[in-house]
């Protein structure tokens, strides 16, 4: 059976967060961080989930991601530093 619906759980969460938050070991040249690229990668999965037809609920709040402009501006939103900062975006399937 297809999955309807994924829950990112509080604990997920708070890693995705941590990824984007690490500046222990950002990369000068770069401006950015090393973690930045798991976590694009994660941020993919999750939209991709939803692009199948996936509801994708935050656990502890009433969010419920459905369509690719609701994952973007959830995604912008909490890591708008990706956009810009990193080569790879959540937009991307390379």
């Amino acid at each position: 059976m297809a999955e309807k619906e994924y829950i990112i759980t509080v604990e997920m969460l708070k890693e995705l967060d941590e990824l984007y938050e690490n500046t222990e070991d950002i990369t000068p040249q770069l401006k950015r961080h090393p973690d930045w690229g798991i976590l694009v990668e994660e941020l993919r999965d999750i939209r991709r989930r939803i692009e199948a037809g996936v509801t994708v609920r935050i656990e502890g709040t009433d969010t419920a991601l459905t369509d690719w402009s609701g994952f973007y501006e959830w995604a912008h939103g909490r890591y708008h530093a990706l956009e810009d900062g990193y080569d790879r975006w959540i937009g991307d399937n390379n």
